[in-house]
């Protein structure tokens, strides 16, 4: 047993209160009858530091709470301070999980009895999304009971609209609750009326027929005729392209067959050189002919990729199988165009990702980064340490986290699906066979040496295993901590010991045997190419690790002090990289310390990438993509302001999401990124004040991007920690992705460029988006329903004019409902018939799905 956790067990046990013996039918009855609701009170109470809540207790069984012998576990994302109450306390377990105990003061909670507990907290809630689920019961005997009134279920199913999942929450009703400032910050934001989102639509019109390709060609001419697709039809190819000519063939119902001359009534897939404004290009880009008059279709492309994105926008243009006679010339404008998909806070399952890379190939994105650990857990099976998977992927009631992690984000003492679960060998193999087949690059990411809380505690408890069957070598081999380390720190997510040891030569066996696992899974279907490090948010670890006092005393590397040995990791990590040929990606603070950029030339690997994220445009970090970029790293704009789809899609308490970086992004929002100019981004500071180019230019050390060849490309990025079911996920990602697509495929006319000084122009970017919507409410939006990926329907606009309902939508053409009597029944919204009422109810509706409701008066 380590030390650290024999500590941690005596301190627990000697101010454990006196115990009294809950039987387990009465844990469980206290389960089943406690009514636990929670209230956020006052959000703007210190300004922004503190939040006054409310918990609440009724006991609505049949038994008593005892005065002793119990506790409540639950998670919650903000540090709580001490209570007030005497009668009860509150301490901090690690990461997320607290628990309330009672004192010697405690009196039983009799049935039918109701306790109040009114408490502070750090900083503020001001979404019910903040609130995680699953509070449960813990007897002093260790048997646990989960609080149904906590539950995320209603009646055994889990709900997807949001909101509906958090029944125990109580709404935010008033400012005090919905906005995060007060006193000597003003924070501009309140939720959308129906008025207000109807005056963000009004520059947005139905086109009736609309056609076009989602990303925009960089050159498409329509003409006016069609051809249609009957089984008379075949699909040919050449040398090499087999693969796209029967992917083609297979949506259409058709054969493929090797290419010969003087065929009429031809898909034809094959080799041709593309130009763009009489340029050649040479990777990705395609041509695509349609001619009803020789019944002909001719794709040329310069490689199988081009070929495979070819398809896809003739797939896009089909109604039917009526096809319209175009001309597109098409080429990407970074060859780097990718989501990040946090597989580690709430598990995304095989089948989800696989749906996923389906939906991104549509859209023509080309990597996915799979992140495959976290703080809460580790989510790929890795032979040689069985641990990780058997302990890390899983989430329980286990205050020694030897079968398990605690469970982290509101998981319950059991863990749920969600929760738990990783990826088996012949599971990733199978993501990347299809991956590889649509030409989607998978980047695995295990992020080091921080957020490595479940890394670590899989790797104790195999330490544990091993040095019960007396094999202390091997117990040692892959250990990530320190026993006597007595560092105090507490990372951005609360934890306590979630950084590896950077000092200990078993943390990179550790490393090295994981990225050659991942290689050896990769190697007959995908060849890694990049392995990510993460290297993001490391906060105050090895101060007091004797380890790594030793390791300062005496090395040969020249370090001499804590604050460098994040440097030294990542030097270490590019080593280990670097024998296996890879190239090396990180998170933006892991390939800097301090805002200074690590040395490139210290770093072995032929590329290192970084993923340029904090751009908080009041903080005066924005310019670390322009610092990496000018300091011959490459990378890729993953900008939390636009490109973070875990934020809300409207600032209002009922969406779902942290809003951390902008109080909300929706698609309109990523769709008007423009990467050529930074800086033109910034819109609106965190609480919702106008902020300029030139005051985030000035607030810059960095204000010029002087190698922008080191511009990769765009990524989002979808964390999941309020993300929990498919459907949520679903809904968070589309159709953000599919903006994050236009603008890292397109180079539209109306974007600012910083290197001439062109200015954005407004109106062409509004009309561009018009038509931008339109496409996705009539070809991408009906795609995605009959695929089953439950897309996020936005909440509609209205008014009341004259009499009249007016309503629309930030997707023109999608279906609108309104009722009349409060929700019992809706009709079919149609301006050309506006109902006249003096007040409604208002919905978007696809399928069987519809929108949050929205008051109209």
């Amino acid at each position: 047993m380590l030390k650290r956790v024999l500590l941690a067990t005596a301190i627990s046990g000697a101010l454990a209160s006196p115990s009294y013996a809950i039987s387990s039918q009465a844990l469980s009855q206290l389960g089943d009858g406690i009514d636990l609701t929670y209230a956020v009170l006052d959000n703007q109470q210190n300004e922004w530091r503190t939040f006054k809540g409310q918990i609440t207790l009724q006991n609505t069984s049949s038994v008593a709470l005892p005065a002793s012998g119990w506790s409540i576990y639950f998670s919650h994302i903000r540090m709580m301070q001490p209570l007030a109450n005497n009668d009860l306390t509150v301490s901090h377990v690690n990461g997320d999980i607290f628990k309330i105990e009672p004192t010697e003061n405690f009196k039983a909670l009799e049935a039918g009895k109701t306790l109040t507990i009114e408490f502070e907290s750090e900083f503020w809630q001001i979404a019910k999304t903040d609130i995680m689920p699953n509070w449960y019961l813990v007897s002093d005997s260790g048997e646990t009971a989960l609080i149904e009134s906590t539950s995320n279920s209603i009646d055994g199913e889990v709900p997807t609209k949001p909101g509906e999942e958090l029944p125990f929450v109580s709404d935010f009703d008033n400012e005090l609750k919905w906005k995060r400032y007060g006193g000597s910050i003003t924070d501009f934001y309140d939720p959308f009326t129906a008025a207000n989102r109807y005056a963000k639509n009004s520059d947005l019109n139905k086109l009736e027929n609309v056609k076009g390709v989602i990303p925009t060609p960089a050159s498409i001419v329509l003409g006016d005729g069609d051809v249609a697709i009957d089984p008379s039809w075949v699909v040919v190819f050449d040398n090499g392209y087999q693969h796209q000519a029967e992917f083609i063939a297979k949506q259409f119902g058709l054969t493929a067959v090797p290419w010969t001359p003087n065929q009429s009534k031809v898909i034809r897939v094959g080799w041709g050189q593309v130009n763009i404004d009489g340029k050649p290009k040479w990777e990705e880009a395609y041509s695509l002919t349609v001619s009803p008059s020789a019944e002909k279709i001719n794709i040329d492309a310069v490689d199988q990729a081009g070929a495979l994105y070819a398809a896809q926008s003739l797939l896009q243009l089909t109604e039917g199988n009526i096809i319209p006679e175009v001309n597109i010339s098409d080429a990407p404008r970074f060859a780097y165009r990718g989501l990040s998909i946090d597989a580690a806070r709430n598990f995304r399952t095989k089948d989800s990702i696989l749906e996923l890379i389906d939906q991104m190939s549509a859209v023509k994105l080309n990597k996915l980064h799979l992140r495959l650990s976290d703080d809460e857990a580790w989510r790929i099976e890795i032979p040689a340490l069985p641990e990780l998977a058997t302990v890390g992927s899983q989430r329980c009631h286990d205050l020694s986290e030897t079968a398990c992690v605690l469970p982290f984000l509101g998981a319950g003492p059991d863990g749920t699906a969600e929760s738990n679960g990783y990826y088996t060998q012949a599971d990733y193999k199978e993501i990347l066979e299809a991956a590889n087949a649509l030409n989607i690059e998978v980047i695995p990411e295990v992020d080091m040496p921080g957020h490595a809380h479940a890394a670590i505690k899989a790797m104790e408890a195999r330490y544990e295993r091993l040095a019960a069957e007396g094999d202390m070598t091997a117990a040692n081999e892959y250990l990530l901590s320190d026993p006597d380390d007595t560092t105090e720190y507490l990372s951005v997510q609360m934890f306590t010991d979630n950084a590896m040891n950077v000092c200990m030569d078993s943390t990179y066996n550790f490393v090295d045997t994981v990225v050659s696992s991942l290689i050896q899974l990769h190697q007959d279907i995908q060849p890694l190419k990049t392995f990510h490090f993460g290297g993001d948010e490391i906060a105050g670890a090895w101060t007091d690790s004797p380890i790594c006092q030793s390791f300062l005393a005496n090395n040969s590397a020249g370090i001499t002090t804590v604050d460098e040995l994040s440097q030294y990791f990542v030097e270490r990590i590019s080593a280990i990289t670097a024998n296996h040929n890879l190239n090396l990606g990180g998170w933006e603070d892991g390939l800097m310390h301090n805002n200074v950029v690590y040395p490139r030339g210290e770093l072995a690997n032929t590329k290192v990438s970084g993923n340029a994220w904090q751009n908080i445009w009041e903080w005066g970090v924005a310019d670390r993509a322009f610092n990496l970029a000018n300091n011959g790293y490459g990378v890729v704009y993953n900008q939390a302001t636009h490109f973070y789809f875990d934020h809300p899609y409207e600032p209002d308490p009922e969406e779902r999401g942290y809003y951390w970086a902008p109080r909300f992004t929706d698609t309109r929002k990523s769709f008007g990124f423009m990467p050529d100019d930074l800086y033109a981004n910034a819109d609106f500071t965190r609480a919702g004040a106008p902020i300029t180019k030139e005051e985030v230019l000035n607030a810059a050390s960095v204000k010029t991007l002087e190698r922008p060849e080191n511009v990769l490309g765009l990524q989002g990025s979808v964390w999941t920690e309020t993300i929990r079911t498919e459907a949520q996920f679903e809904g968070m990602t589309f159709p953000r992705a599919i903006a994050l697509a236009e603008r890292a495929w397109h180079t539209a006319s109306w974007e600012a460029h910083d290197a001439n000084g062109k200015l954005v122009d407004d109106a062409a970017r509004a009309a561009d988006y018009n038509t931008f919507a339109n496409l996705v409410a009539k070809k991408v939006m009906p795609n995605l329903e009959a695929n089953g990926i439950a897309f996020n329907l936005p909440v509609p606009g209205g008014i009341i004019d004259g009499g009249v309902l007016k309503a629309n939508s930030a997707f023109p053409g999608l279906m609108i409902e309104y009722s009349v009597d409060n929700g019992q029944s809706w009709e079919i919204y149609n301006a050309a018939q506006a109902p006249s009422v003096s007040n409604a109810l208002i919905r978007t509706v696809s399928g069987e799905r519809s929108s949050r409701v929205s008051i109209v008066k």
